[in-house]
């Protein structure tokens, strides 16, 4: 009809919404963005009631609540849930009309379960706008069906992936990776999925309200747990070459490239210690992300997700002397930045993972225990054991340097976790 309109009248413009672009001559796209949200902190009210979320979110609550009185004491909460519904006009509209009934705290407190909470839509709407969910039913039963496959197996992701990481966990026997890429452009297109294509590496993610839904159905597909083991395992080998690029990468760039990738450790660590998970996997990834939470500044986070580790070793993990050793370690550098640095816990982990060091006969490894014991009697008051480690230290360190070539002295490739130390 558009075509035909516009062949038969140049003189005519036409101004059409629609969820996908129409794909005819002449036509010139504008995505229509979320409502303007507070950022993450502004929490403040007099910064939470100038966006326009928000400010749709207030005008419909007292639409429902005459009584509605929007001020300093509910503005988190109000800013949480315009960021949790992404801005979204319907759903901002559907919450605010359960003001009434759960008042905005409560409101906050049940998003996890939005698809039951957001039920309240205009009796006079048509049925996919009535409720959140038989929006995205609409929606998504538009969709081809590899569409709604790679979508829902997308849900895996928190927040942001690449391209490559979707390919690499989203394909599968049924889908291959060039289907996964396929399938995400047309969900791009139809505005499922949101894409940032203005750095060198494209990014997609799906809207907390999508992913939700996603991952329901994804639940129901019975993938959920052969998903998040590929999801799991592909974070474990993107957090090797983090640290393999971080020394030939500028700051900036490594920062543009993986900075964002710890949402989604977090979300595989998370799958990995619960008790459908594979605490295995939990441990190397652990060991596989050090780097990356060092070079973000995340110590505190760092320590509790290798105590983490830690504790999950036993029966149910077979042991690995190496992979140990190299969790020990990790724990006990974590505190060398720290107000903790004394600390008895230090003290331990970088005894045991000296003698793991010594068992598997790992040199480098040994010289990283002894720096982190030489710091730690420092700071403790024990100068003549911080003298003896630091000898004991730099005769070992010497040995190494004769029978070692200069090449070698370099990152190894193998070594997923690398605490460098002084010469």
């Amino acid at each position: 009809m558009a075509q035909a309109l516009l062949r038969a009248s140049p003189g005519v413009s036409l101004l059409i919404t629609s969820r996908e672009p129409l794909r005819v001559e002449g036509e010139y796209v504008y995505r229509v963005l979320p409502l303007a949200m507070p950022p993450e902190g502004t929490d403040m009210e007099e910064d939470v009631f100038r966006y326009d979320a928000v400010r749709l979110f207030v005008t419909r609550a007292r639409a429902a609540e005459p009584r509605f009185t929007p001020d300093a004491r509910i503005a988190p909460a109000v800013a949480a849930i315009a960021r949790r519904l992404d801005g979204m006009p319907l759903a901002i509209e559907l919450a605010a009309a359960c003001v009434p009934s759960f008042g905005v705290d409560g409101i906050a407190a049940r998003l996890d379960d939005r698809f039951r909470l957001l039920t309240s839509g205009n009796r006079t709407a048509l049925p996919r706008h009535q409720t959140l969910h038989a929006t995205l039913d609409w929606s998504c039963d538009l969709l081809s069906e590899l569409e709604r496959v790679v979508l829902r197996r997308l849900a895996v992701f928190c927040r942001y992936f690449a391209l490559e990481a979707a390919s690499a966990v989203a394909a599968s026997g049924d889908v291959s990776a060039g289907d996964v890429e396929h399938a995400l452009a047309g969900l791009v297109i139809r505005s499922l999925v949101c894409a940032n294509v203005s750095s060198a590496v494209p990014y997609y993610r799906l809207l907390e309200t999508t992913r939700a839904y996603a991952l329901e159905r994804l639940r129901e597909s019975g993938e959920f747990g052969a998903l998040a083991r590929r999801h799991a395992e592909y974070q474990c080998t993107l957090c090797e070459q983090t640290e393999l690029e971080w020394g030939t990468s500028p700051p900036v760039d490594w920062l543009a490239v993986y900075g964002h990738q710890i949402d989604n450790v977090r979300l595989a660590l998370d799958w990995a210690f619960s008790h459908s998970g594979d605490a295995g996997i939990g441990m190397t990834l652990a060991v596989a992300a050090v780097p990356l939470w060092l070079h973000l500044s995340l110590i505190t986070e760092c320590r509790a997700r290798v105590e983490q580790a830690i504790a999950h070793l036993g029966p149910q993990v077979p042991s690995d002397p190496r992979r140990d050793m190299q969790l020990f370690l990790a724990l006990g550098h974590t505190f060398l930045n720290s107000r903790d640095i004394g600390s008895p816990d230090m003290n331990l982990a970088l005894t045991r993972a000296l003698e793991l060091a010594e068992n598997v006969d790992d040199t480098e490894y040994r010289l990283g225990a002894m720096f982190g014991l030489y710091a730690y009697r420092l700071n403790t008051g024990d100068y003549r054991g911080a003298l003896a480690l630091a000898e004991t230290f730099r005769t070992i360190a010497a040995k190494r340097r004769e029978s070692t070539a200069p090449e070698a002295l370099r990152i190894r490739a193998d070594r997923p976790l690398h605490l460098p130390v002084p010469e």
